[in-house]
């Protein structure tokens, strides 16, 4: 099985289309089946039903699109990192993220200011890799939660969640709400890969929410689309909520409970290991969101959600 093999699956499946794959990928349309021909010989089983013209992915295809994605998405950073070292380039910065934060490039846009050479890699899908290495980073921005607890980390801003509705759903006009009455909603959940669903997932699932529906999402936009169609509520990190805010089609609406907050940390990658330019940015990050490096790491260990206050309030 060849790279080639995957980007034309891949492409395909994208497009459902041969004819359009083979425009896209500058190859002949025959050579493009022939080549789809081969992978599904070599694994024995076809991946896409086929509807006219178009292409549809059965059971099989959509499982070796998951492994297709991932494998050209490793090779990419493997042939970033490989360019970065071979180069020698002193102004990249490599940051891992869990999610995202609207804080966070008002802070790189900061720093871009005073360092325009700087290029900044972002990653958001730490919370899927089983083997986190922070050496591959400059820096990690992850939750202060057990997975974690062997990076030495500084507590950087606290994580709330809010329920995203339509605008024409009853819950729209509510001031906040609480987990009871989530009961019998369509809900969209943001997925990245097989292993990490976002957590308001975990949380649910341990208050044994009941929804009506659940779907899932591989990308903020589409997650931000469901919602604005009507077609379900999601949970928004009130972080990264400026994409669901500017649209009038959605609602944000505050939930009433502790356990829908997570406390975020940053950590750096070791001193002697920082390039002058990641050391720079570190420092400014720092004072960004006014972290202190005196105290204790942030991390907690903690195995458990926390617990809601009392009344329930946030």
């Amino acid at each position: 099985m060849r790279i080639s093999q995957l980007r034309c699956f891949s492409t395909i499946a994208q497009l459902e289309n041969v004819s359009q794959a083979a425009e896209l990928l500058h190859l002949s349309q025959s050579s493009l089946s022939k080549n789809l021909a081969t992978l599904e010989e070599e694994l024995g089983a076809p991946l896409f039903d086929r509807k006219g013209r178009r292409l549809i992915l059965n059971p099989a295809g959509a499982r070796m699109l998951e492994f297709s994605n991932m494998v050209l998405r490793e090779l990419g950073y493997a042939m970033d990192d490989i360019h970065m070292l071979s180069t020698g380039s002193e102004s990249r910065l490599k940051i891992g993220m869990a999610g995202c934060c609207d804080q966070l490039t008002e802070c790189l846009a900061a720093f871009r200011q005073d360092h325009p050479e700087t290029e900044f890699v972002l990653t958001g899908d730490i919370e899927d890799i089983e083997h986190l290495d922070i050496n591959e980073y400059d820096m990690l921005i992850c939750p202060d939660s057990w997975e974690y607890q062997k990076f030495r980390g500084y507590p950087l801003y606290e994580e709330r969640y809010a329920l995203a509705v339509p605008a024409g759903h009853p819950l729209a006009r509510s001031p906040f709400i609480r987990p009871k009455a989530m009961e019998n909603l369509d809900i969209v959940f943001l997925r990245d890969g097989r292993k990490y669903v976002e957590f308001p997932f975990q949380i649910c699932g341990a208050l044994a929410i009941s929804f009506r529906t659940q779907c899932f999402a591989d990308s903020r936009e589409l997650h931000r689309q469901m919602i604005a169609r009507g077609l379900c509520a999601g949970f928004v990190p009130l972080s990264c909520s400026a994409l669901y805010r500017s649209d009038s089609a959605i609602r944000l609406v505050p939930i009433r409970d502790q356990r829908f907050e997570r406390q975020m940390m940053v950590c750096f990658r070791r001193e002697k290991y920082l390039s002058e330019v990641a050391r720079a940015f570190r420092d400014h990050m720092l004072a960004f969101f006014k972290v202190e490096m005196n105290p204790a790491p942030a991390a907690t260990g903690q195995t458990e959600p926390p617990a809601a206050h009392p009344d329930g309030t946030i």
